[in-house]
């Protein structure tokens, strides 16, 4: 079965009436919200600094990466 992220943004609504955006990281699938000083793109160079976007997963062996040349992008 593997694990489905689902694509582009979507949003909700705080308790406050506030909307947000959120922005699914489909190397972790965190929900990344858009906001001033991070985004979608800052994650992922997290991602790469620490090395921690690189995985497989279990279920249907697809490499997860970060733009790794030597690794199928994900």
């Amino acid at each position: 079965m593997g694990i489905a992220f689902p694509d582009g943004a979507f949003s909700v609504t705080t308790a406050g009436g506030d909307v947000v955006l959120l922005r699914i990281c489909e190397l972790c699938g965190a929900a990344v919200v858009e906001a001033d000083g991070t985004d979608l793109s800052f994650h992922k160079r997290w991602h790469r600094i620490t090395g921690s976007g690189n995985w497989v997963d279990p279920a249907t062996g697809r490499v997860h990466g970060t733009g790794n040349p030597l690794l199928p992008s994900g």
